[in-house]
């Protein structure tokens, strides 16, 4: 738990910076350049700091357990970093956790996802904590580090690391001094530093609110929202699964209404309930009446510091903001307004304390302040509700009501209730290991004496070893491809950079076909048949683990036939299908259970038909192939249910796919004659697409193609790497079918991944569709 000043091992591998959030988890590394960000998830570089207990006793970390905990709140904890030290364990599913448990294993997660990417341990791992903890828990840091076992661990204050990076972008002189706002997702730190020669030393007091942060702010947008529709939710079976769902969504829509007017002056957030589609207009002012005491007291927290730092307002550089929470107007309007001082935004605060952590041995020095001085000098009395939110004052729910709304909406880990003795909390600690808000450990509690005069064993569960996710997330260069068999089609995980490296991955009885990769690339939807035109989608773990079908029950506007699905990469939990029932086909967008949430379209008629959606990366529109809609070829729709269909292409155009990297771009199969077919990429909004091979004109209008094949064979089912920079299809040639990889630029000639027979006869999934 030291705080050296060099990296020993340096120049053998790379450093880890990784910052233990209580909404999200971000890591950097470093291996002697400039630090970088380690890539934990699919939608973004950080991770939510969420955690599922699957029914093997093994966790599912992120996104992952995210989707899965939409359906089963009670399997899902969150926000646990906030319970360091509590004596009460978390119940996840009828077992108890501590909270150092818990933020172990979401540790050890991140540092196997940089083993795995760099193929190597890294070297030493610096963890950042709060810069208000106390020695005791710091002591507890030390136990999560145990817990997980990762490897050499040195720790780091929040808004040391803050600085850090800030002082690299800065170029701060020796002597230069800035405050720290540190407003995270569950806590909020403020310290003043000044910049040395080889560093940063901490002035004064580390100040603080433990409690405060964007969840509860989230929580007081969810509460306003529960006040406008009032009985509308005591109606509501919390018990069913589409009562959880609908509390799912709400609560998700309210998170997104807050980050919305971060930029925006007023927003509204929709209300799906089932039997009843609703609304509630949420403006700026509204939510900053809702959340300013908090912000005040954050304030006159950054003033009891610089006041212990003998610093002035005048004296500062800036005050750096960091931590999602900080992007608020109101906080750097408050800041400002207090303390005449400029307030300085990075490009990302969620990424700032990974990056400047993975510097910290480089500059640390020690600080002015002990650190058991802290907890006593942080403004906040042990136990004391750090700010309060306006409550909603529009028909309130029963207090029943409302516990029940707050734990299934959020999927928030059950307390345990009552008593609870001589618990041994999966730390190894028989005492409890646990501390009051103050940082100070808990008063021991023995348990009932035996008939001997002894006091008696705890009772306790056996520690739980540190298991790793399953299943593992696909690596960069490995896709599913669906491989005709003597006994069927059937998936097979194969590496675009080792033809004979092959995995089956399902094995009838039945077809398989068409995978479509979750964000997470954890995951796997297919269309699985038993007989000729009766597939429907199944799900398993992308190593062919846990196949089930998706939907106990398919949406009645499937009831004739349903096309390849496609994965809500913004929302995992939200799936897009092109859907056959009687001479209606749309376009339909569902939740896991099957239940339809939108219609996105729906049109009937001879010959009418809509297949083969794609999700975009930002979640809000779908792209498809449409026959006489009125027009042929792709098409593409928003997400939110509004507008018509626009059309991109024109003529016998399918199989589109959007480009993970390239904003607007989607790579689709366009028929050149009627035995040739070319893999050719257009830009949904009607730009120019940048082009190294053969640029062609967009018939619809708008900027020009790029054709990627040169259309002298049937090239089809495109799928892109996670980078974006090449694409993999499907080739029909004399010799037989095969998966071959070009360029996303053009440039240069397609060569063949697997071309023997027999080969693949469906599309291949490289990343999400």
């Amino acid at each position: 738990m030291s705080e050296p000043s060099g990296c020993p091992g340096w120049g053998m591998g790379y450093r880890l910076g990784v910052d233990l959030g209580t909404t999200f988890t971000a890591a950097a590394m470093r291996n002697g350049g400039p630090p970088s960000m380690l890539g934990l998830g699919n939608r973004a570089l950080q991770i939510p700091s969420v955690l599922y207990l699957r029914e093997d006793g093994q966790f599912l970390v992120g996104e992952a357990a995210e989707r899965r905990g939409a359906t089963d709140p009670s399997r899902v904890v969150r926000e646990f970093k906030r319970r360091i030290g509590d004596p009460i364990p978390l119940m996840v599913a009828g077992t108890p956790f501590s909270a150092q448990a818990l933020s172990a294993r979401l540790l050890a997660s991140v540092v196997a996802t940089a083993t795995e990417r760099r193929g190597a341990a890294p070297d030493e791992i610096v963890l950042t904590y709060p810069a208000n903890w106390g020695a005791y828990k710091r002591d507890l840091v030390g136990q999560v580090i145990s817990l997980a076992d990762v490897g050499p661990t040195v720790t780091c204050p929040e808004p040391q690391a803050a600085a850090i990076q800030y002082a690299a972008q800065a170029h701060l002189q020796p002597g230069d001094r800035v405050a720290v706002y540190d407003l995270g997702g569950g806590t909020f730190d403020v310290c003043v530093l000044e910049k040395t020669g080889t560093g940063f030393t901490i002035l004064g007091n580390r100040e603080g609110i433990e409690q405060l942060g964007g969840v509860d702010f989230d929580e007081a947008v969810f509460q306003h929202v529960v006040g406008a529709l009032g009985p509308a939710l005591e109606q509501l079976d919390l018990d069913s699964p589409e009562g959880r769902a609908a509390l799912t969504r709400l609560r998700r829509d309210c998170v997104e209404a807050k980050e919305a007017l971060s930029v925006d002056v007023d927003t509204t957030i929709p209300v799906t309930l089932p039997g009843r589609s609703t609304s509630v207009r949420l403006t700026r002012a509204e939510l900053e009446t809702l959340i300013a005491p908090a912000l005040e007291q954050t304030v006159e927290a950054t003033g009891r510091a610089l006041r212990t730092a003998g610093t002035t307002a005048e004296q500062l550089t800036a005050i750096v903001l960091v931590g999602g929470s900080s992007r608020i107007p109101l906080v750097s309007h408050l800041l400002q307004s207090r303390f005449a001082t400029p307030t300085a935004l990075d490009t990302h605060p969620k990424h700032d304390i990974a990056m400047g952590a993975v510097q910290f041995s480089d500059v640390a020095e020690a600080t002015t302040a002990p650190l058991a001085a802290v907890a006593s000098t942080n403004g906040i009395a042990a136990g004391t509700a750090p700010g309060v939110l306006p409550k909603p004052t529009r028909q309130p729910l029963s207090a029943q009501a409302k516990r029940r709304i707050a734990v299934l909406a959020g999927g928030l880990a059950l307390l345990a209730i009552g008593t609870v003795v001589g618990v041994q909390l999966l730390t190894g600690d028989p005492s409890g290991a646990a501390a009051t808000s103050g940082g100070q450990p808990p008063p021991t509690t023995s348990a009932p004496a035996s008939s001997t005069g002894t006091s008696a064993p705890a009772t306790a569960p056996p520690a739980l070893k540190v298991l790793p996710v399953a299943p593992v997330p696909l690596s960069a260069s490995e896709l599913v491809i669906p491989l005709k068999t003597p006994e069927g089609e059937r998936l097979y995980l194969a590496d675009a950079t080792d033809p004979d490296k092959r995995t089956k991955l399902s094995n009838g009885p039945g077809t398989d076909s068409g995978p479509a990769l979750s964000p997470d690339r954890r995951s796997m939807i297919y269309m699985h048949a038993t007989a000729p035109g009766k597939g429907i989608p199944w799900v398993s773990g992308t190593d062919g683990s846990g196949a089930r079908p998706l939907f106990q029950k398919l949406p009645t506007q499937c009831a004739d036939g349903i096309t390849r699905p496609a994965w809500n990469a913004k929302d995992p939990t939200q799936l897009v299908l092109a859907c056959f029932a009687g001479k209606t086909t749309g376009l339909y967008l569902v939740d896991t259970d099957g239940k339809v949430l939108r219609t996105l379209f729906t049109a009937g008629g001879e010959g009418v038909g809509v297949s083969d959606p794609a999700v975009s990366p930002d979640g809000r529109r779908v792209a498809f192939q449409a026959q006489r809609i009125p027009g042929f070829g792709i098409f593409v729709v928003g997400t939110d249910g509004k507008g018509k269909p626009v059309q991109v292409t024109s003529g016998a155009d399918a199989d589109p796919v959007w480009s993970p990297t390239a904003p607007g771009v989607v790579a689709y199969r366009h028929a050149i004659t009627a035995s040739s077919w070319a893999i050719v990429l257009v830009n949904a909004d009607r730009a120019a697409v940048p082009c190294a091979g053969l640029a062609r004109p967009n018939e619809p209008g708008g900027g020009k193609q790029c054709q990627v094949t040169d259309g002298s064979t049937l090239d089809q089912d495109p799928t892109w790497s996670p980078a974006g920079d090449q694409i993999a299809f499907k080739r029909n040639v004399d010799a037989g079918t095969g998966i071959y990889l070009t360029a996303a630029s053009g440039k240069g000639d397609p060569g063949p991944i697997w071309s023997s027979s027999p080969g693949s006869q469906n599309a291949p999934a490289w990343t999400t569709r």
